[in-house]
């Protein structure tokens, strides 16, 4: 499974390439809202889960999403994961419910989607 944790930067067009192993125009991962990095790829939401939690992550600290590389930047991001789920933070639904945490995490992929 290709699943890719981003420090620094990564392309559209090798975000493309992730994305075409499940879904082509759309890709799922995670924000780690604190240490401002991202899991791109895998099947389900809990695989780039999983792969950021080994690479030191907190679970309190990550949020799931998805982007529709098709979409206009704009209004590409989908902030729908069963992981967003957390009663004990407030948020009852898949979507996250919070702006600030949706706008920090628009904020981390526009800055490693180069």
């Amino acid at each position: 499974m290709n699943i890719k944790i981003v420090e620094e930067k990564i392309s559209l067009q090798e975000l493309r390439e992730i994305a075409k192993e499940f879904y082509s125009t759309m890709i799922k991962g995670v924000v780690d809202v604190e240490r401002e990095i991202v899991a791109f790829g895998g099947e389900y939401h809990a695989d780039a889960n999983e792969r950021i939690l080994e690479n030191g992550s907190r679970q309190s600290d990550v949020w799931g999403f998805n982007i529709y590389l098709d979409k206009p930047r704009e209004s590409w991001i989908e902030y729908v994961s069963l992981i967003n789920i957390r009663p004990q933070a407030g948020n009852m639904e898949m979507e996250i419910q919070n702006k600030n945490i949706r706008d920090k995490m628009k904020t981390i992929l526009h800055s490693k989607i180069g």
